[in-house]
């Protein structure tokens, strides 16, 4: 059965009922909130530039920031341009309400985040690539139509990654606007730090990506990332333009932070080696090489997980009354004794 844990500070140990757990859920997956130098280095930034700013972005007493940091990731990551909002679900929204007032047809992969879709999202029994499939038949069908294409970069509870190269079987008939939700990608796939969008740049699409940094980047922020025409237009909406930004401190903690978060970078890719050479041949975990995800079905494993010491990541979703989606979720904070004893702890219950 899923245990619920309440911590004060999520860590790569976590206490239940005066018990230590070695921590193996939740999304940190460069564990930057418990590492040293960047909480040491945020504490800095609190100091530097207060701890939030509550005007929005088109008040008159502005914070330079906040330019710095977009200008930043947008060349990064290979962008045009870049838009900094509150939360990754705000910047999926505003991202999806900019081009679907572009557009004529919206086509949703299944499993596609709540944060890129219009609400109305009916469950599919399609796969991605089935998705995909009929997205091309369809577009053949088609002609002067401008279509939105709606995914998610990466869907983290199968683990499963997704390959956009497809997109360029689509009939040349139509326009193409891809959003993609990279919100597990950032820090984790595609470029150093930065998702998936240099990947997918050259595609005969036009192209946005949006996202959480919240997750493996630590930020309480989102992003938009596209053409320079594409932020524009999310610049002039009200949304962008009379809500409140980020805090400035967590910003400017990861302009200062990059060899930290590099630091981390390596030491998960170190983590991800061992665990897939330990499960990999386990058909009962499915795991990639690339993503700290480790996924499996049978829920009882997760109580006799619990039992040998260790909290897993085991709920329902995504309605309250769906089957529990039970996962291992490696992390940088990890250390190698951890995942030895994670290993062998899975070789005794499989």
């Amino acid at each position: 059965m899923s245990q619920s844990y309440f911590t004060d500070l999520p860590d790569r140990e976590i206490f239940y009922e005066g018990k230590p757990y070695l921590h193996f859920s939740g999304t940190s997956y460069l564990g930057m909130g418990s590492q040293p130098e960047f909480r040491k280095l945020l504490i800095d930034s609190i100091l530097k530039h207060g701890p939030n700013h509550g005007s929005s972005r088109n008040s008159n007493v502005k914070l330079p920031i906040y330019d710095a940091f977009e200008t930043y990731f947008a060349d990064a990551a290979e962008a045009e341009n870049a838009a900094l909002l509150s939360s990754g679900y705000m910047a999926g929204q505003l991202a999806l309400n900019t081009l679907g007032q572009i557009v004529d047809l919206t086509w949703t992969a299944p499993e596609t985040h709540p944060a890129i879709t219009f609400g109305n999202q009916q469950p599919s029994n399609l796969s991605h690539k089935q998705w995909q499939k009929r997205c091309i038949a369809k577009s053949h069908d088609l002609m002067g139509q401008k279509i939105l294409l709606l995914s998610n970069a990466v869907n983290p509870l199968i683990p499963e990654v997704y390959d956009f190269k497809w997109t360029k079987k689509l009939s040349s008939a139509n326009k193409y606007y891809l959003l993609i939700d990279d919100s597990h990608a950032f820090g984790i796939l595609g470029k150093g730090l930065f998702g998936t969008y240099s990947q997918w740049k050259n595609l005969p699409v036009e192209l946005m990506v949006c996202g959480s940094l919240g997750k493996a980047l630590a930020l309480p922020a989102g992003i938009i990332l596209g053409s320079q025409s594409l932020i524009q237009q999310v610049r002039e909406n009200p949304v962008y333009r009379t809500s409140s930004p980020p805090a400035p401190a967590f910003l400017n903690a990861f302009l200062e932070g990059q060899d930290i978060y590099q630091s981390q970078q390596q030491k998960l890719n170190k983590n991800l080696l061992y665990m897939f050479s330990a499960v990999s041949q386990l058909e009962e975990f499915k795991m990639l090489p690339e993503y700290p995800v480790i996924s499996f079905a049978p829920e009882h494993w997760v109580d006799e997980l619990h039992q040998k010491g260790f909290a897993l990541s085991s709920f329902p979703y995504p309605f309250p009354a769906s089957p529990p989606v039970n996962r291992i979720i490696l992390s940088a904070w990890h250390l190698p004794t951890d995942l030895e004893a994670l290993a062998d702890a899975i070789g005794v219950i499989v």
